[in-house]
């Protein structure tokens, strides 16, 4: 898988994710670039509040490590640039 199909796979699993999330050892925001525990997370949203919201920004752009994705300052960061650009 190149690099744009892993950001765009690793994005269809920031949302409705809060299984995955709880079972994660660590999350990271690619918005603001925070890692964190998922016991840091005390927002969700969504209907039936399954998307987590980042605990630094409140942004829903959270993934888990349950993910199978890097929860790195790198990946997060690359992130960042395809899905916010220049923020």
């Amino acid at each position: 898988m190149d690099m744009t199909q892993q950001l765009k796979a690793a994005h269809k699993t920031s949302i409705y994710h809060r299984a995955e999330i709880l079972a994660s050892e660590t999350c990271g925001c690619f918005y603001c670039l925070a890692i964190f525990s998922p016991q840091q997370i005390t927002q969700w949203t969504d209907p039936n509040d399954d998307t987590a919201l980042c605990p630094e920004c409140d942004i829903d752009s959270v993934l888990g490590s349950a993910s199978g994705f890097p929860i790195t300052s790198e990946f997060l960061t690359a992130m960042r640039e395809y899905w916010f650009g220049d923020c």
